[in-house]
């Protein structure tokens, strides 16, 4: 342990003796002198001030505590860098930031004139119910959620997976009442399960497939990774659309839509989204790529298994704090 002595003031004294003597009383409990503190408590207090003192100066330089030297060294080259450098980041920041509130304010601008002002070059006054802009804006808004969702799954808090529970109960909601009570401006009037399948289905799987294929998962593998309680929502929907084909056909079931659809129309629906992703794709890829992904598994491995066993960890924290400076007071 290196010791490290310097002066301090009289005023310093008096008010590290009173933390000190605080201290000392609260943690003997009632009933305890509450006489000046002792020497080793001073010092103790003045440790312990230190030392959240130089915590909290390491946090505004952007450093661990006990910095290593080559994290200062980089630290202390990010300060040397021009101030253009360092402004860089934030301006990009602030002109992505200006730049999304000029497209936000043109699109106003682009509603307002098409639906109020009747711009027939916008084309909206043909697409006035929301069941055109689903048809418009779903593929891109689900191909580039669900992906971001798989990949950061495991980072995303319960309070907001609650929230995004909750959107979905209340989207089901409206559009039940869409239908009930109805809602015109919808356009939900009208449109059976199968445009419904026609509109969920591709987007769905297309990014799906994209979040499967960037983590490397074969899509027939999927089916192993699912959580029991995964599996019986998996088997409810399934079953669920199995009786309603019995119902459509058989019972003809009008608000299924699938009255008039044949064999061929169920292949156009289902083989985009589900038989290619999970059979055709994998196949496609590994003929285009030479197999490239597992070549680039096997490269990622062997070097895995040929590192050597790493060093022993370092000592526990309470050691290490240990090694601290021991401060030495005395009143000048």
């Amino acid at each position: 342990m290196t010791d490290l002595t310097f002066t301090i003031e009289p005023d310093e004294l008096l008010g590290l003796n009173a933390l000190a003597t605080i201290d000392e009383t609260a943690n003997a409990g009632p009933g305890a002198s509450t006489g000046s503190a002792s020497d080793a408590a001073a010092v103790a207090a003045a440790r312990m001030l230190f030392q959240t003192a130089l915590a909290g100066k390491l946090t505004d330089a952007g450093l661990p505590w006990a910095p290593s030297a080559e994290s200062v060294r980089e630290r202390v080259a990010e300060a040397a860098e021009p101030a253009r450098a360092r402004r860089s980041p934030l301006l990009a920041k602030k002109l992505r930031r200006i730049f999304g509130y000029i497209l936000a304010v043109a699109a106003l601008v682009v509603l307002w004139g098409g639906y109020s002002r009747g711009w027939g070059w916008t084309g909206f006054q043909a697409n006035r119910q929301l069941w055109d802009w689903l048809q418009l804006l779903l593929v891109p808004v689900v191909a580039g959620t669900i992906p971001l969702w798989f990949q950061y799954r495991h980072f995303i808090g319960r309070g907001r997976t609650v929230v995004y529970a909750a959107l979905l109960v209340a989207w089901t909601g409206f559009v039940i009442a869409g239908y009930l009570i109805p809602l015109r401006w919808t356009g939900f009037q009208g449109q059976t399960l199968w445009n419904w399948f026609q509109l969920l289905l591709v987007p769905i799987a297309v990014a799906c497939t994209v979040a499967l294929i960037s983590k490397r998962i074969h899509p027939a593998k999927v089916m192993g990774m699912l959580r029991p309680h995964h599996k019986v929502i998996s088997g409810a929907l399934v079953s669920g659309w199995m009786v309603t084909v019995i119902g459509g056909y058989g019972l003809r079931w009008a608000w299924t839509g699938y009255s008039g659809n044949t064999l061929w129309d169920w292949l156009q629906l289902l083989l985009l989204p589900l038989v290619f992703p999970t059979i055709l794709l994998p196949m496609v890829l590994k003929w285009v790529t030479g197999n490239a992904a597992e070549r680039a598994s096997q490269a990622t491995a062997v070097p895995a298994a040929s590192e050597p066993a790493s060093e022993p960890a370092s000592e526990p924290a309470s050691e290490q704090v240990g090694e601290q400076p021991e401060l030495a007071g005395s009143p000048a």
